[in-house]
């Protein structure tokens, strides 16, 4: 490999992890040199694991656009959100192909160096934590693009001519790295390292989707179902309630089998942290800084049907919105004693409305001055429930997501936040496990599946009601997923796999349900796949290199 300097290697930009995945950089030394060292291969795959901040920077490409999901505040990228304007051209696509590429150049790199660094006992776990990290980016731009160039070496000169890899051979390298990956990694690794679990979890996934393209396999769902059942491996959601879950400072627990982690002492500045809070949760405004608010971007909220798909016995819905906004937005967290805190507004949700003259009576005190704002039909639209976001944004017209919050980020810039963002949960595997069997024509161990995430939603065990299996079916996983996965970067991707973005978008999406022609693209094609960037294509020497048909 050509020998360059550490100082302009493109590990050094994407430094800074957790404390026990903190790169030390050493300027002046030769990367060729350096990374035949046990210490300078740590710090090599410390850069691959600190790349999956870079790819999740922002949620537009996981989560705009989709039946649970519409523009906020400040809009997202409209091409993205509303489909009709998408075009090679969008700024967010074209930024998540080629910080994706990037990220996969630093995990090739450490695959490369794996065969030629020093041999320690933890090499083996260290090759498979890398193969499991490039396999989930290729997943990524799989499901997003299709078909998609399979760069495995690693390239340190100018290289201008790409191939096209078919969506087909893109599967086939994803499935075999993570059955490399598995061998390799640890049963139990320190918490934030990948470990078998988390790559079961993955690979039961990867098998999933592949099994709704006309290439599956024959067994894709049959080895969806087996790998989420062992990453389960018993595993029972009831030993941390929804609450906790995404109580801030608790993100480090038993359901959590991978997450891109951050920390204040592993931040190179006060605005480089998690972006996840900052996009979901609610702006505050002037008033809020002077409070100690941070300042929140607010570019998607939920649609009307995502807060239509909870009930009465559902703690979901506090879980992931914050219904009683006190005049402190953080005395929420910060105060255990609310006895004496002022309540600004109440979101009763529909089986709450009839009961909010009681709701104020009893505590006059804090909530003589609330403002009251109940879900309600909607006079234009009879169809449409609640809390629709209007055109013009109002703030705190409809109750913020919560679940993301951090009451300790700073003031300003999206990336304040020190908290985790999950990538893999045992809730989704369970749901995964779910899909799979029902795909594979066993309903009745889909519907105990989901009853298990259910069963965890339960405010009072027994009350919630669970569903027959004459209920599974793909849209009540669907709407599953959305209650137990909002805003967790999945949603996308699964109305895609499963062939629903079209339907459910143009059924429950405001800014898109209205526009008849919002998916038409080119040659009669839909706009399914995210076209490839123009710059892509216009730097490619390779001439025939093709678009996606809809573009």
């Amino acid at each position: 490999m050509k020998k360059i300097l550490i100082a302009v290697s493109v590990i050094v930009l994407l430094s800074n992890c957790s404390d026990y995945l903190k790169e030390d950089n050493k300027t002046d030394v030769l990367v060729d040199d350096l990374y035949r060292t046990v210490s300078g291969f740590e710090n090599l795959v410390n850069a691959s694991y600190n790349s999956l901040r870079a790819v999740h920077s922002a949620p537009f490409m996981f989560e705009s656009g989709t039946d649970i999901c519409v523009d906020g505040r400040n809009p997202g990228p409209v091409g993205l959100s509303e489909y009709a304007s998408l075009s090679p051209g969008e700024v967010a696509v074209k930024t998540f192909y080629q910080t994706t590429y990037q990220a996969i150049q630093v995990c090739n790199t450490g695959v490369y160096y794996a065969a030629l660094t020093e041999q320690t006992s933890t090499l083996p776990s260290r090759t498979g934590e890398l193969k499991f990290i490039r396999a989930y980016y290729y997943f990524l731009l799989a499901q997003s693009f299709g078909g998609v160039s399979l760069v495995t070496d690693v390239i340190t000169t100018a290289q201008t001519s790409f191939e096209r890899n078919s969506e087909e051979e893109i599967y086939d390298f994803i499935v075999s790295e993570l059955n490399e990956s598995v061998v390799l990694v640890d049963e139990n690794p320190v918490f934030g390292r990948v470990g078998k679990r988390a790559v079961k979890h993955l690979l039961a996934k990867v098998h999933l989707t592949r099994g709704y393209t006309d290439f599956a396999a024959s067994d894709d769902f049959t080895k969806a179902a087996t790998l989420a059942d062992e990453a389960i491996n018993g595993y029972d959601l009831s030993s941390i309630t929804f609450k906790d879950l995404f109580w801030p400072g608790k993100e480090k627990n038993n359901e959590v089998l991978f997450s891109i982690q951050y920390t204040s002492t592993s931040l190179p500045n006060t605005t480089s942290g998690s972006t996840q809070s900052g996009y979901f949760g609610p702006y505050h405004g002037g008033e809020g800084l002077a409070k100690g608010y941070p300042w929140r971007s607010y570019n998607l909220i939920a649609t009307s049907y995502f807060y239509d798909l909870f009930n009465a016995n559902d703690v979901r819905w506090e879980g992931t919105f914050m219904n009683v906004l006190y005049e402190r937005y953080f005395d929420f967290y910060d105060k255990a004693d609310k006895s004496a805190v002022k309540i600004a507004r109440y979101y009763p949700q529909a089986w709450e409305v009839a009961d909010t003259a009681v709701w104020r009576a009893a505590d006059v005190t804090n909530r003589a001055k609330t403002r009251i704002l109940p879900y309600e039909i909607k006079s234009i639209d009879p169809v449409v429930n609640g809390w629709e976001q209007p055109a013009q944004y109002l703030d705190n017209g409809i109750p913020a997501v919560r679940k993301f919050d951090d009451p300790t980020a700073g003031a300003f810039g999206l990336g304040t936040s020190n908290r985790d963002v999950y990538i893999a949960r045992l809730a989704e595997t369970y749901l995964i496990a779910a899909e799979a069997y029902l795909m594979k024509g066993d309903k009745a161990t889909a519907m105990d599946r989901i009853n298990k995430v259910k069963a965890r939603a339960e405010r009072i065990p027994g009350t919630l009601v669970l569903i027959d299996q004459n209920d599974v079916t793909i849209d009540e996983i669907l709407d599953e997923r959305a209650r137990e996965l909002f805003g967790e970067y999945h949603r996308w991707f699964d109305l895609k796999r499963t062939g629903k973005l079209i339907e459910r978008v143009m059924l429950y999406n405001k800014d898109v349900r209205d526009v008849a022609t919002a998916f038409d693209g080119n040659n009669g094609e839909k706009k399914i796949l995210r076209p490839i960037p123009k710059d892509a294509l216009d730097l490619n020497s390779n001439k025939s290199f093709p678009q996606n048909p809809a573009y």
